[in-house]
Formats: C-alpha cells, sequence, structure tokens
C-alpha cells in the first residue's frame, strides 16, 4: 500500500469523524481478580495469563452502550477487505481490539481464537451488564455466547 492511499485513507477517517459525533458511554468496571474467575467460569483459557493487569479493574459497558461503540467504529474506519493469509479472521480480531481500546478505554474486550463451524478461527468477545457477548469482526455482527457455533476458547485481554 502506497504512502498517499494510507494518507487519504487516514483524511477520509477524520472527515466522517467529524461528521458522526463520538458517543458518550457509561464505563462500568471490575477488578481484575474478578474477570479471571468469570474468563475461567466461560471455559477460556487466558493467552499470556501474565497480561492480566492483576490489581487494577477493568472497563467493560452495556449492551445498549457497547451498540454506540460498534456503530461509531464501524462508520468512521473504512474497514479492510479479507485477503487470504494478510488480512484474515486475527487481523480483524486485533484491529477491533485496538479501535475499542484507544478510542473509549473499554478493556474487557478480548481477541478470541476458537472454532467455528467451519474451522479454527479468531473473533472477539466482550462484557455487557448482562453477561458475555461474542462479535464477528468482519462483519461487525454481535450475538450471544452459544449461538452460531462459535466457541471461543483462548483469549487476550
Amino acid at each position: 500500500m502506497n504512502i498517499l492511499k494510507v494518507i487519504h485513507q487516514i483524511a477520509c477517517s477524520i472527515c466522517q469523524a467529524s461528521q458522526k459525533p463520538k458517543p458518550e458511554i457509561e464505563l462500568l468496571s471490575m477488578p481484575s481478580t474478578q474477570v479471571d474467575a468469570e474468563i475461567k467460569a466461560l471455559g477460556q483459557r487466558l493467552m499470556y495469563p501474565c497480561l492480566l493487569d492483576f490489581g487494577q479493574n477493568y472497563y467493560y459497558t452495556k449492551a445498549e452502550d457497547w451498540a454506540k461503540v460498534f456503530d461509531y467504529i464501524y462508520f468512521v474506519f473504512d474497514m479492510p477487505s479479507y485477503l487470504v493469509a494478510r488480512i484474515d479472521c486475527e487481523d480483524f480480531g486485533i484491529l477491533l481490539k485496538g479501535l475499542v481500546s484507544a478510542l473509549f478505554g473499554l478493556n474487557y474486550f478480548a481477541l478470541a481464537i476458537g472454532n467455528i463451524p467451519q474451522g479454527c478461527h479468531g473473533f472477539n468477545f466482550f462484557r455487557t451488564d448482562a453477561g458475555h457477548l461474542i462479535i464477528e469482526p468482519q462483519s461487525g455482527q454481535f450475538f450471544g455466547w452459544e449461538e452460531r457455533g462459535y466457541e471461543p476458547k483462548w483469549a487476550l485481554l
């Protein structure tokens, strides 16, 4: 990708951002010990347990505020197209995790590696005030924990 294309994409994102104000959301938090217990109760394994910020709070928000977060991100940013082995599932998950954290300060949002009916896959999951949901970062669709055959196994918070 040449530098002019990158600059153009950044300029377009800034222009779109000015057309859609960043939503206000309510930050909810819980201690890392509770996050660790929840992750284990969900049957997840942390990819790198040493990265769990023990003694710190993790931040999440209400379900309706998550909808605002995703609406904003997918409106403002022109998500890249899928390219086999170059921009694939875990890349989308990493990108979305970074945007959620950088723009909204929400860190109870995980990159997940697990199984879907088609095989091994990278996606994200997050906590709401009512429990955990999964989001398919390539489409922006989010759904219940045990829906659509998504089975997260490894989490990176």
